[in-house]
């Protein structure tokens, strides 16, 4: 008895499934990052190959595309924070000063009088409505500024992580390949490529539209005259990324606004406006997603929707990737079952 226990305890499957326990408790904290680098350095490696051909030095081509990358998005992040903090002030006092008889006189003027009962307490409660929901966007900023150190703690492990994938993903696959007993290369290996195909579809198919909307948004809201236009575009596109949400509540609460102020005229433009960038993405989504993966949209809504209860913004991500890979994984296995 004795003896069959030191030959578990000492055996390689013992020990590497001991080790691979251990491993998992210390990327518990931070597999997100790393799985994002790991994507992350999907999208840039086709960038990374070409700029080879010109820099001899792989690793130089893959920073300077990373760079070229990321001090776009660091520059972003920084203007929303910035303008967040500047305007944030104004427009909880100008919240506090909205005139509610500009707009009593206003829907008194439109609507019969028998369908307004109580006008004045419709008004209170859109404005105690616009407050509070400033002020919830104004906590939650603070609180991310408080998290900062950690936020820079796990942006360096995704773009060390994303580095060392683009640079070395070869000879990751090739290791993890050469553990697969032979009969089952051809399933990991199809496995993959739908895989890519997923990738391909999340990437294209949401982060691509929510981008061409929230710029659509940006010179919108720029031509209709609002104050931070580029930050209220922003903060469209990232409503994109939503499903069922889509750009819906920057519109509706700019309207709102316009409405209270007495600027009735272009609350019904930024209405229509608003309508038009919610329509399009019925057209911009699947046209740019069943390019490259035939998967159905509940799947990725599901994922979307899902993901960040568990996994925070990193579940954008990695909810539609785990079920859009799980899904083509039961492809596979039913071609190779049928074939």
């Amino acid at each position: 008895m004795i003896y069959k226990i030191k030959g578990t305890i000492t055996s390689s499957f013992f020990v590497i499934f001991l080790l691979l326990i251990l491993s998992a408790i210390v990327l518990y904290p931070i597999w997100t990052m790393v799985f994002l680098g790991a994507v992350f350095a999907y999208g840039i490696r086709p960038i990374a190959d070409r700029l080879t051909r010109y820099i001899p030095y792989r690793s130089i081509s893959i920073a300077i595309i990373m760079t070229v990358t990321i001090l776009p998005l660091i520059g972003v992040l920084a203007m929303i924070i910035n303008i967040l903090f500047h305007s944030a002030p104004t427009l909880l006092s100008t919240a506090q000063k909205i005139n509610l008889g500009v707009m009593d006189n206003v829907l008194r003027s439109y609507v019969p009088s028998e369908f307004l009962p109580s006008v004045d307490i419709l008004l209170n409660v859109l404005k105690d409505l616009l407050n509070n929901l400033l002020n919830m966007i104004m906590d939650y900023f603070l609180d991310l500024i408080k998290s900062v150190p950690m936020i820079a703690l796990q942006l360096f492990i995704l773009f060390a992580s994303a580095f060392y994938f683009a640079r070395d993903g070869d000879q990751a696959v090739s290791y993890v390949s050469s553990l697969v007993p032979e009969e089952r290369r051809d399933f990991i290996r199809h496995l993959i490529i739908e895989t890519e195909k997923v990738i391909k579809s999340i990437f294209y198919g949401h982060f691509l539209t929510a981008f061409i909307i929230g710029l659509m948004a940006v010179v919108g809201f720029q031509l209709l005259g609002y104050a931070y236009a580029i930050f209220l575009g922003l903060l469209a596109g990232f409503f994109q990324l939503i499903p069922v949400i889509g750009p819906w509540p920057t519109y509706t609460i700019l309207a709102i606004y316009d409405f209270i102020s007495g600027n009735i005229l272009r609350g019904v433009i930024v209405l229509i406006f608003g309508a038009f960038l919610s329509s399009i993405d019925v057209y911009l989504r699947p046209k740019l997603s069943g390019k490259y993966a035939d998967i159905h949209p509940l799947l990725f809504i599901v994922g979307f929707l899902g993901g960040p209860l568990i996994w925070g913004l990193a579940g954008f991500i990695i909810g539609p990737l785990i079920l859009g890979v799980a899904y083509a994984a039961l492809n596979v296995y039913r071609e190779e079952r049928t074939a």
